[in-house]
């Protein structure tokens, strides 16, 4: 009779636990869906093809000891990104034995902002994302970052799309996106002919040294 009570009890907690499995693997096959559009999206724009897919090893197929579906080694779930580089081969998995680097910081750029789009964040960073690309891919990766940063904020505090920090040695001339208001350039300067302290920095002194340099120069002029 305990043994029945235990298997009764059992097979409740694991019509439960399949129960809650299924709201919760239906909330992250949204989720990835809503990613998959985005990513599918910012990649053709760039002139290929891309993919997200929820991977689950197989959870439906395995079977346990009792014969019973094996859905919850969650370690093996993952999310594949796929992509698509040239016209006449197929969706691969992003991979470092099959895509080249600046193949690789294209899809993992419009991955990120794919993502980027399902969670509010005060502020992204990223560090030399554009080292790597050739000039057209660059500029597209640039176009996006801009388009995705620079969204007006909505009526609530979560509702923006927060500020985005683009670490880069350099960027190329003439790049879409730098006339907007939003944006903001910051260069880091370092060398043996810096200032010693930020209080160096006299705005006043630079245009009294700069008078001083005109008034030489229109007085050598005149004699």
């Amino acid at each position: 009779e305990q043994l029945d009570e235990a298997g009764g009890e059992k097979d409740m907690k694991k019509q439960q636990l399949e129960q809650k499995l299924d709201r919760w693997e239906s909330s992250l096959i949204n989720i990835v869906q809503d990613v998959n559009k985005k990513f599918s999206a910012y990649m053709k724009e760039v002139g290929c093809a891309g993919e997200i897919r929820l991977f689950t090893a197989g959870a439906d197929t395995r079977r346990d000891d009792e014969g019973d579906n094996v859905r919850y080694n969650f370690k093996d779930w993952g999310v594949e990104i796929l992509v698509k580089f040239r016209e006449a081969s197929t969706l691969q998995v992003l991979s470092a034995q099959t895509h080249s680097g600046g193949e690789r910081s294209v899809s993992t750029i419009m991955y990120l902002m794919g993502l980027q789009n399902l969670m509010s964040s005060p502020f992204r960073c990223v560090d030399e994302i554009n080292q790597g690309l050739d000039e057209r891919n660059e500029r597209l990766v640039f176009k996006r970052i801009v388009e995705n940063s620079t969204l007006p904020a909505g009526s609530s505090n979560t509702d923006h799309c927060g500020q985005y920090f683009l670490i880069t040695p350099k960027l190329l001339p003439n790049l879409d996106g730098m006339e907007n208001e939003n944006i903001t350039v910051l260069f880091v300067f370092s060398g043996a002919h810096n200032f010693n302290s930020c209080l160096d920095w006299n705005v006043d002194k630079f245009i009294e040294d700069k008078k001083n340099f005109l008034s030489q120069d229109e007085e050598e002029d005149a004699s």
